[in-house]
């Protein structure tokens, strides 16, 4: 699982900045959604390749048996 990060910038005029790295989907918007609730309306939105990959999901662990 690769590591999941925020970077987040604020400029001279308080605008926030929001690139989310490490993420895949609709995940990132996930991560971002109490932070966007807490900065105020969203003026704008884009994304990365990442956003439109799905996910990959892992359903159970398989046991190889070696030791």
């Amino acid at each position: 699982m690769s590591m999941q990060e925020l970077e987040i910038t604020i400029d001279n005029e308080g605008r926030v900045l929001v690139h989310v790295s490490g993420v895949k989907g609709e995940e990132c918007l996930a991560l971002t959604k109490n932070l966007e609730n807490a900065v105020g309306d969203v003026q704008e939105r884009s994304f990365s390749s990442d956003y439109y990959e799905k996910p990959v999901e892992v359903s159970h662990y398989q046991r190889t048996g070696l030791r």
